[in-house]
């Protein structure tokens, strides 16, 4: 913890302003070098930028931050955790925060909203007050209206982005509506919106007629892409209400199942006493299972952890608590259902290849180290192994 505090410091120095906190935005511009103004002015496609003076080009980008309709339309961009800090920052315009997160800033800094200072060895935030004066003259009810508009249309494409993985645009359309959201979503608003959303980097892109999880296709490479096309084709998609289906917009949200509850209830009794460790191991058994990894893949968790099994019995009731996991597990090939849901849906959906019920073999090989009882427990607990797990 410690190390990442500091590297974030690092990062939050590094784009700081060195100095004396100032809240004047032409004067904060009249400091900055030329280059800083140039990469500003870049990312705000101000015209004619490449043949100003330093002191023109400054002027020109406070006119340029704060003309109230680019202003509001850059607001409008902002993601959750963004929006969240510029409006706190609107209340309290200087804030002080050594270990505040980059990736929450630094598109409001790179569009001259905020800017950060170090100085007497703290990190300052700050809001222009040009600013903040722009903003308090955007009519308040329309934006608010509009940007709860968006976000919520944003936060649709990513949660199911990372339910589905792949699916196209009707059904976004067809499930925000059926949800009854404040007023029905036309396909006109919901490209136009998506249009948008790709100006930033997203873990979501266009593709033929869907709309894809950028993990498909790292660095060019189709392949996981088209067999997932394979799998879904013909499925029906797991629909969950709107309170839960929203929390998947949370790249790091899963379902905490009952069957992830019991395998984590046995480990920490038996194998593992590190509550730390315990839940870390978990978080990676569900992102197995989820990919669909084998059971070597799953046990290779356990392994490079020094995580051992006592004896082959204790053994075969993990790989199966895992089997347990992993078939109530929600799947992209499965269109988000589990496999269980999807073994007992009525109709034929074998069109496409399907991912099934997970067995363990009564066969399986599974490494097993005998534990001698004056060794040291591998549940981490630092007792012997007689006084802890092998009581």
């Amino acid at each position: 913890m410690e190390n990442h505090d500091l590297l974030l410091e690092q990062k939050n120095i590094q784009h700081a302003i060195i100095g004396d906190v100032i809240t004047d935005l032409s004067e904060i511009l009249s400091n900055l070098s030329k280059a800083r103004l140039s990469a500003l002015a870049s990312t705000l496609k101000l015209q004619g930028r490449s043949k100003m003076k330093k002191d023109e080009l400054a002027a020109a980008l406070v006119s340029e931050i704060t003309d109230v309709e680019k202003l509001e339309s850059i607001l409008l961009r902002l993601e959750s955790a963004e929006w969240e800090l510029f409006e706190s920052l609107l209340d309290t315009p200087i804030q002080q925060d050594n270990f505040a997160k980059y990736g929450y800033y630094y598109f409001l800094m790179e569009h001259g909203l905020i800017f950060t200072y170090f100085n007497d060895n703290k990190l300052y935030l700050i809001v222009p007050d040009q600013v903040r004066t722009a903003y308090a003259q955007i009519n308040q009810t329309e934006f608010r209206k509009a940007h709860d508009r968006r976000l919520n249309i944003y936060n649709y494409t990513l949660a199911l982005t990372n339910l589905y993985g792949i699916f196209k645009p009707d059904q976004l359309l067809k499930i925000f509506n059926d949800q009854k959201n404040d007023s029905p979503l036309s396909e006109q608003e919901l490209m136009s919106n998506i249009s948008v959303f790709l100006e930033r980097e997203q873990n979501f892109v266009l593709k033929d007629e869907y709309i894809v999880n950028t993990s498909l296709l790292f660095e060019g490479d189709e392949k996981e892409y088209n067999e997932l096309l394979k799998h879904i084709k013909n499925k029906p998609h797991y629909v969950p209400a709107k309170n839960e289906l929203l929390q998947y917009a949370d790249d790091s949200y899963f379902e905490i199942t009952k069957q992830l509850v019991t395998l984590r209830n046995y480990l920490s009794k038996d194998l593992c006493r590190d509550p730390e460790l315990l839940d870390y191991l978990i978080d990676d058994i569900q992102l197995a299972c989820s990919t669909e990894s084998s059971l070597q893949e799953i046990v290779y968790e356990f392994e490079r952890r020094e995580i051992q099994f006592h004896n082959k019995e204790q053994a075969q009731n993990v790989m199966s608590l895992i089997a347990d996991v992993y078939n109530h597990t929600r799947l992209w090939s499965n269109c988000g259902y589990t496999p269980t849901e999807m073994s007992k849906l009525p109709g034929n959906f074998r069109s496409g290849p399907m991912a099934v019920p997970f067995r363990v073999p009564n066969n399986q090989p599974v490494n097993v180290t005998k534990i001698g009882r004056n060794d040291p427990c591998p549940c981490g607990s630092g007792a012997k192994y007689k006084k802890c797990c092998g009581k």
